[in-house]
């Protein structure tokens, strides 16, 4: 059995596919560790995945240029921590922790994985665009193996490096296994939202580039984008229709999505990364049975507009928003059979770990 240490720059509370690539690697027999930042400063957040964890603190800075030399200490001592380990294979997931894998490679002779959840230099822009699209090409030539989440982006990355392995397929599914099988109508009893209205749910983060604002100018464009969408609430005088719930962890989200009607996901076609979206979302809400409004990028309207699970929007505007919103509730909606779920590709994850 494969001795695995995962590299991850972010909150494991939040981060589904993580999580279910370690329960996949474990059930086998697998031995996981994971080095991850220190998101709730607590030394806590993945003691329910009954691995061994390794907690890095991580200093987020208003400086661009400050924030980088943080992620290249934070890549130098995960990378300590990784030699340290001694694992047979590495498995990095995104570009900010791959420098940490070829440095720990080197030293150990391991097999080297990139999950590539993003295209991450294209999501960037500008500077840190060029910064990144660099250590991508440096470090790409030293990875064994390439998993991404989405076909479009394995031909693009395929494009943009010809002589890398094949990348493995492996989407974000979620688990059948978690999947409620009960609506316990969560908002109905934390807001005041009548039986005859319909739920309109936006899961994700807060972040002014996934069209928030849309949303909810349809009810009626940082420091603290929660505070800027309250104020607008308030000016638009919808805090009886329109609310903002705090953060939930991973580990609940598909408990408040399954008492919701109608799910939304957007991607604005602002980089490749968004046009070739692979979010756990839009599987989420299918497997729950929920209609979906998202946009009509390849992908989405390949599983949503074509799979008959919604409507896939060319301009998210507030009033096509509204519009949909008034279609979707008389639609009576025919998916097709197509199940997605991580269960049904366990298998390719598991054919990289099983020599």
């Amino acid at each position: 059995m494969a001795h695995i240490c995962m590299l991850l720059r972010y909150d494991i509370r939040l981060d589904g596919r993580v999580r279910k690539e370690i329960r996949t690697l474990t059930q086998v027999g697998h031995d996981v560790e994971l080095v991850v930042s220190d998101y709730t400063k607590t030394g806590t957040g993945g003691d329910d995945l009954g691995v061994k964890i390794h907690y890095v603190p991580l200093n987020l800075w208003s400086s661009p240029a400050i924030n980088f030399a943080e992620d290249l200490w934070f890549n130098y001592r995960i990378a300590s921590i990784a030699q340290r380990i001694r694992p047979t294979h590495i498995h990095c997931h995104d570009l900010n922790t791959l420098m940490a894998g070829v440095w720990a490679k080197g030293k150990l002779n391991a097999i080297l994985t990139f999950d590539a959840h993003e295209l991450m230099p294209e999501s960037m822009g500008g500077m840190k665009e060029t910064i990144w699209g660099r250590i991508e090409r440096r470090c790409i030539a030293k990875c064994d193996h390439i998993i991404m989440p989405e076909k479009h982006r394995i031909a693009y990355f395929l494009e943009k490096y010809p002589s890398i392995p094949q990348p493995f397929l492996l989407e974000n599914f979620p688990r059948q296994f978690d999947i409620p099988v009960t609506n316990d109508d969560i908002f109905r009893k934390k807001y005041p939202i009548d039986r005859d209205q319909v739920i309109i749910l936006y899961s994700g983060i807060v972040h002014p580039g996934r069209q928030i604002e849309e949303l909810v100018n349809s009810g009626n464009p940082y420091k603290n984008y929660a505070e800027v969408l309250q104020r607008k609430i308030r000016a638009l005088g919808i805090e009886d229709r329109v609310f903002i719930h705090e953060q939930v962890p991973h580990t609940e989200i598909l408990q408040y999505m399954a008492s919701c009607d109608v799910g939304t996901a957007f991607y604005p076609n602002v980089n490749i990364n968004n046009y070739y979206c692979a979010s756990n979302k839009i599987y989420e809400y299918i497997a729950l049975e929920k209609k979906l409004l998202t946009n009509n990028h390849p992908g989405l309207l390949e599983v949503v507009g074509r799979g008959g699970h919604g409507v896939c929007l060319e301009n998210v505007t507030a009033q096509s928003l509204a519009d949909a919103y008034a279609s979707l509730a008389k639609a009576s909606l025919s998916p097709t059979s197509k199940k997605y779920y991580w269960e049904d590709q366990e298998e390719i994850l598991l054919q990289i770990y099983e020599n």
